[in-house]
């Protein structure tokens, strides 16, 4: 399951995937966060978008239901876009996220 917190956040961010051309590739990404470890267990996560103060991104809260169906956190994250804008992921501002290779795009960061 997947819970956006922020939906006016969550449209603009659609709007400009849709504007350079990276929906697939950002609905790709969410439709991971979204079926994450549920191996034909439907039901079993949740993951809960929130904006995050890098441009375009999300930080995650992802949460595992327990055996009286209550949900509670598992791990958090990022699903951080890369771009010119952060020199493709070396860790610098504004993601402060490094990636092995310089990337463009949506990538989860754990």
């Amino acid at each position: 399951m997947l819970y956006i917190e922020d939906k006016e956040y969550h449209d603009e961010v659609l709007a400009f995937a849709d504007k350079i051309g990276m929906s697939e590739q950002l609905e790709g990404r969410l439709q991971y966060l979204n079926t994450y470890a549920e191996n034909e267990e439907q039901g079993k996560t949740c993951c809960r978008l929130f904006k995050d103060f890098a441009p375009y991104s999300y930080f995650f809260i992802m949460e595992i239901r327990q055996l009286d169906g209550s949900f509670r956190q598992w791990f958090n994250g990022g699903l951080i876009f890369h771009g010119k804008h952060d020199n493709g992921g070396d860790g610098s501002y504004p993601t402060l996220s490094m990636c092995l290779a310089p990337t463009d795009g949506w990538s989860i960061h754990t």
